[in-house]
């Protein structure tokens, strides 16, 4: 048997089990769906929503524009929209959807799943407004949303449809503007109520001073490390937005390079990730054990019971000493154990069960169970 298989395919089950039936908002750059690696992102996304995850596909098209000589003026981060400009944003999303949907149509040729239809579904899911003047500048055709049509959205990801929208919002008299893809997918992900908004863009993450990608950042702590340390302008661009979708229930947000070939599936199905994972406060924890952790604690401390260096403990002694339990937890997952047996009215303690395990050591959860 392939040993790497077998393990990589366990490390995958809790995310699998874990994300079935949670919806997933997919913010994709111009610049990644025209990549080499694009069919094989759609085929990633296609295995999503085989797996039983609700997807929902936002994508851009500023890099076709500035292909063709229309750059364009931005003020505040927003492109001014004219409408000869409007018109092409019109043209270039229509041109672009039809690629990634035949894209997504080849996902399971040559698959035992190959009679498998993938739905996909579009419509005036938007209604925007537009931006009107900003900084003392006409925004023209560039809009904001104004309202998501979210009902429409769920009855079409609950017939295991995957969802694709465009940049583009149409007003209440038929106008259609130009939207934001950042501002727009966080608006998108706080409507659905969903689980996780991945921006696939071209930075993998949040950059150390070292320029090293640091895999998990609180939100406050991501915009101390944005202040201090240069970075991508596509990072800058999906950061405001990812602070809406958190403030506004999205449990986490993930920016990814989305031209690496497999980095949607690493990030979301491995402990080490790919790029940066942002949620409201940190990832990773101590927290005292509960009952529904025993599982975990057996999984932690079985090794090295079997090495001899912790005598035999059975799952009725765990859950008798519960109380005595502190994990680690990273993500919902736990990566680490402890125990403390106190002596002398509480006055001095003895740690009597330190566990990480292989995959979790050197990433610093026993010195922070310590």
């Amino acid at each position: 048997m392939d040993a790497n298989f077998i393990s990589a395919f366990r490390e995958a089950g809790p995310y699998i089990h874990y994300l079935h039936g949670k919806t997933i908002v997919l913010s994709m750059g111009s610049y990644v769906v025209r990549h080499s690696h694009f069919p094989r992102l759609a085929r990633d996304i296609a295995l999503l929503n085989s797996l039983g995850m609700k997807i929902v596909i936002i994508h851009g098209v500023r890099g076709f524009l500035e292909d063709n000589g229309m750059a364009g003026e931005y003020v505040g981060g927003f492109r001014v929209t004219d409408p000869d400009s409007m018109e092409e944003i019109k043209r270039h999303c229509g041109s672009l959807r039809l690629d990634i949907e035949a894209a997504l149509g080849m996902c399971f040729l040559n698959t035992p799943a190959n009679t498998t239809k993938l739905s996909i579904a579009g419509g005036n899911f938007i209604l925007a407004q537009p931006l009107g003047v900003l900084d003392g500048v006409d925004m023209q055709r560039t809009g904001q949303v104004r309202k998501i049509d979210a009902e429409q959205i769920k009855r079409c990801l609950a017939n295991n449809q995957i969802v694709l929208i465009s940049p583009v919002g149409h007003s209440v008299s038929g106008i259609s503007y130009n939207l934001s893809l950042p501002e727009t997918a966080a608006a998108l992900a706080s409507a659905l109520g969903a689980e996780k908004l991945v921006f696939l863009c071209r930075a993998n993450g949040i950059l150390d001073e070292d320029g090293a990608v640091i895999p998990d950042l609180s939100i406050k702590d991501a915009m101390a490390y944005c202040q201090k340390n240069p970075q991508h302008e596509d990072i800058m661009r999906s950061f405001q937005a990812a602070q809406t979708a958190l403030q506004n229930g999205v449990s986490r947000v993930q920016i990814i390079d989305g031209r690496e070939d497999g980095a949607l599936l690493k990030e979301l199905f491995t402990r080490t990730g790919f790029g940066t994972a942002l949620a409201n406060n940190s990832l990773t924890q101590i927290r005292p054990a509960e009952v529904r952790d025993v599982p975990d604690l057996m999984r932690l401390i079985e090794p090295l019971i079997q090495r001899g260096n912790l005598l035999p403990r059975t799952k009725n002694d765990i859950e008798r000493h519960l109380s005595e339990f502190v994990v680690a937890e990273h993500d919902r997952l736990v990566y680490g154990c402890a125990a403390l047996k106190s002596f002398i009215n509480d006055q001095a303690g003895e740690i009597f069960c330190l566990a990480v395990p292989q995959k979790g050591r050197g990433m610093g959860y026993g010195d922070l169970l310590r």
